[in-house]
């Protein structure tokens, strides 16, 4: 069921963002000749709000337990949603986005602690590979199933995720009262023959530079994921003759699909092996293949070249997601307050995206051009610390 949940939600809210970006294009209550400065900065509120809830609000699930965390996060992610579809003005999307984004914060951290409680090494990458594997099956559906509701009307993309977020509370609300897992507040016994020991880490300092590193490239790396996931769809839609690619709703779910995919892959090779395991060549190797990405959407027009774009962007993405909550959650007890520092230092990212993009966007394409320059810093900064840090580890 954990893994049913992060499938499911994670297409609701994939339903959802693409159904607002093209919302806001195409209903003229919120046309304005800033139109890219107020859309980055609504999911800018959104991912601030994100963060502070996983930082803050998260640590909750380790005090009173999974489950009702759980339950009151859906429970207030399906109202906020179902609220989306009557809102007719930009202050409503604000108010409604921000109370939502704080929901978004506790479940994600408290879904993962019960992912992960009473596992290590090998054990804890296999089960958070699951969780890759589930989450993007969501990111594969929910794209194109907003940009195609879209197409029939503008709030059926809030009607059916909210739908989705009501299901999935039901059945947690079900599956969670007689299920056994362990639930955050003992640490849960372990089978000695089910113990599995993590291949020979570095030394502390190493491990401290890989864990920075990390963040740093989930925080960039999701600057970059929240341009093409949520300024993308409003460009694709445009008129071809005002600048955008005139493409459908679903064509331009389509290709946010294919981040997904590439996803779910880089999860699935991920989650079954330890070869990657406080290696920096694949944090560095990942980030080179979601600047490749970025340059297609920042030169190219084709639907076919945008769709393999969005496939080299998120098989980087998978590489540093997965490396980032794993270097995080890695010897930790208590998990839902290190996931919470590990979503939101990915929110604030997603977050300090929207931002740049509001302030410095001067055509359609300066989005995607923002992503180029946002991954290259963070390559050069990572590059120095782990420079820096080998070279104090070998004194």
């Amino acid at each position: 069921m954990n893994y049913v949940g992060a499938g499911v939600l994670d297409m609701a809210l994939a339903c959802t963002g693409v159904g607002l970006s093209l919302l806001v294009r195409s209903d003229p209550r919120f046309q304005t000749d800033q139109f890219y400065f107020w859309l980055a900065l609504l999911f800018a509120t959104t991912g601030v709000g994100t963060a502070l809830g996983s930082i803050y609000l998260s640590r909750l699930s380790d005090r009173f337990g999974r489950r009702p965390l759980l339950l009151i996060s859906l429970a207030g992610l399906a109202l906020t949603t179902l609220s989306l579809a009557f809102a007719a003005a930009w202050w409503h999307l604000f108010v409604i986005m921000l109370v939502r984004s704080a929901f978004m914060g506790i479940f994600w951290p408290s879904l993962e602690a019960r992912i992960t409680d009473g596992a290590e090494g090998p054990e804890m990458a296999r089960r958070l590979g699951l969780f890759g594997i589930s989450f993007c099956a969501g990111l594969l559906l929910g794209p194109a199933a907003g940009g195609g509701l879209s197409d029939l009307g503008l709030r059926l993309p809030f009607f059916a995720a909210a739908a989705l977020s009501l299901l999935l509370l039901i059945l947690m609300a079900v599956v969670f009262r007689t299920d056994t897992a362990h639930d955050g507040h003992r640490s849960p016994p372990r089978p000695d023959d089910q113990i599995e020991e993590e291949p020979l880490a570095p030394a502390p300092r190493v491990r401290r530079a890989f864990l920075l590193c990390a963040w740093i490239a989930n925080a960039l790396t999701y600057a970059a994921v929240a341009i093409l996931r949520q300024i993308f769809p409003s460009f694709a839609k445009l008129a071809a003759d005002q600048g955008g690619l005139g493409l459908t709703g679903f064509q331009a779910g389509v290709i946010g699909a294919g981040v997904g995919l590439a996803m779910l892959i880089a999860f699935v090779l991920l989650g079954r092996h330890h070869f990657w395991h406080f290696k920096f060549r694949y944090l560095l190797f990942g980030q080179i293949i979601s600047v490749l990405g970025c340059l297609v959407f920042a030169a190219c027009s084709e639907m076919a070249t945008l769709f393999a774009g969005s496939f080299l962007f998120g098989t980087g993405a998978g590489v540093v997601y997965i490396a980032s909550i794993y270097y995080s959650l890695e010897g930790h007890a208590a998990r839902a307050g290190q996931s919470g520092l590990h979503e939101g230092i990915l929110c604030f990212g997603f977050a300090g995206g929207m931002i740049i993009t509001a302030v410095l966007t001067r055509s359609h394409r300066t989005p995607y051009w923002i992503c180029v320059a946002l991954l290259l810093v963070g390559i050069a900064a990572e590059g120095l610390i782990w420079i820096r840090a080998r070279g104090r580890a070998s004194r």
